[in-house]
């Protein structure tokens, strides 16, 4: 199995352990099970969610669908796996939603309940995207690969 193989496969296997309608209640039972997780798993899930959202949505999509919850933990996801300028990308982003320097707790009930807006701010955000965007960037998937074949 090649190492994409090996991230979709731990990826998929996560998924299953989530159940569908966590995903759209608040409460802290999607964010109990994935801080939980084994930390390969929790490392994969993380940095695939993350970029998947920003991809085909942006950092507003990320938020909005609610996997903003994870930001802190993404983003040391991020440091861990020598994604630096991504991780900082996403703190710059996690800012802009939690502007008035909510405790995590606060926030990730806030963000669930859809309470948070970034009236505004869209503009700093579409930059964040552009530069996520950029082909120059970080090679995810590859960081990410390295770091779980060195587990």
């Amino acid at each position: 199995m090649n190492t994409l193989e090996n991230i979709e496969a731990i990826y998929l296997e996560v998924g299953k352990g989530i159940k569908s309608e966590w995903l759209s209640e608040i409460s802290d039972r999607w964010y109990n099970y994935v801080v939980g997780l084994p930390e390969k798993s929790k490392t994969v899930y993380l940095v695939v969610i993350y970029h998947n959202q920003v991809f085909n949505g942006g950092h507003h999509q990320y938020f909005s669908n609610g996997y903003g919850q994870f930001a802190i933990e993404t983003i040391d996801t991020l440091s861990l796996i020598k994604a630096t300028k991504t991780a900082e990308l996403l703190e710059k982003a996690y800012h802009i939603f939690n502007w008035v320097d909510e405790p995590m707790d606060i926030f990730r009930e806030k963000l669930l309940a859809k309470q948070i807006d970034v009236a505004g701010r869209e503009e700093e955000l579409n930059d964040l995207d552009d530069i996520y965007y950029d082909d120059q960037w970080e090679d995810l998937p590859k960081l990410l690969g390295d770091y779980i074949e060195g587990l």
